[in-house]
């Protein structure tokens, strides 16, 4: 099979035997990929490193096998993300992990590529870093089609005054469906409305949103819960975000 030239964020990078990587990627047309990159840590590589590091954009040629492992070659450097401080890119690194972990492979996914796109312009254009960082979670959340019903009850879909979240159920339980899920955790009405604006609003408008790092904070748990539901992994890896709210 010829071979094909795509771009892609570099979403993970391993390094493999004395000279070569291998890398994950994250494109357009296959969504996340894996292929070895070969010779390239080489003393003598022409290959610069920031080329196959986890954060660059970069094009290269992609040699489709049957194996797991597909050869990639010739990268070359789009882009590498600077940003003016390190909350920045620290966050961009956690989207770039969460990308690696749930999305599955060679399943195409524009959204989350263009995703990728939006979440960093806005890294860099507004100083809610956090908040950002919310909208991503969300956003991300609905792309992969797990989903969060924040209209109404997801079970009897009827409206209530007092709600629990549960990720096991989709969303929002009423006091009357809270029995079908004992380990809901209950949810104020405030974020809830939170909720709600965040997944009818596109990105670059949240700065009309006033939202405490306190709450967000707490938005973000009840995410993680949601990805704590659909995945099967075992280690806790959002253990370092508390920093992205304090």
């Amino acid at each position: 099979m010829p071979p094909i030239l795509t771009e892609g964020f570099v979403l993970k990078k391993i390094n493999f035997r004395e000279t070569s990587v291998i890398l994950t990627l994250f494109t357009k047309e296959f969504g996340k990929i894996k292929g070895i990159l070969k010779g390239v840590r080489k003393e003598k590589s022409k290959i610069p490193p920031l080329t196959f590091s986890e954060g660059a954009y970069i094009s290269t040629f992609i040699y489709k096998r049957k194996s797991e492992l597909n050869l990639l070659s010739s990268p070359s450097l789009i882009n590498f993300f600077y940003f003016e401080d390190k909350l920045s890119f620290t966050i961009f690194l956690y989207i770039l992990k969460l990308i690696d972990l749930f999305t599955p492979e060679l399943q195409k996914e524009e959204n989350i590529f263009y995703l990728i796109e939006h979440t960093v312009e806005s890294l860099k254009q507004n100083k809610k870093k956090y908040i950002v960082f919310l909208f991503f979670k969300i956003k991300f959340i609905e792309f992969l089609g797990y989903g969060i019903k924040v209209d109404s009850c997801s079970l009897c879909g009827k409206e209530s005054k007092k709600y629990f979240f549960s990720p096991k159920k989709g969303g929002l339980l009423c006091e009357k469906c809270r029995k079908e899920d004992l380990n809901c955790v209950k949810i104020s009405n405030k974020l809830i409305s939170i909720i709600r604006f965040i997944k009818r609003v596109y990105l670059k408008n949240f700065e009309f949103l006033k939202i405490s790092k306190k709450d967000a904070e707490k938005i973000n748990y009840l995410c993680n819960l949601v990805f704590y539901y659909h995945s099967n992994l075992d280690f806790i890896w959002w253990r370092n975000e508390k920093n992205i709210f304090r």
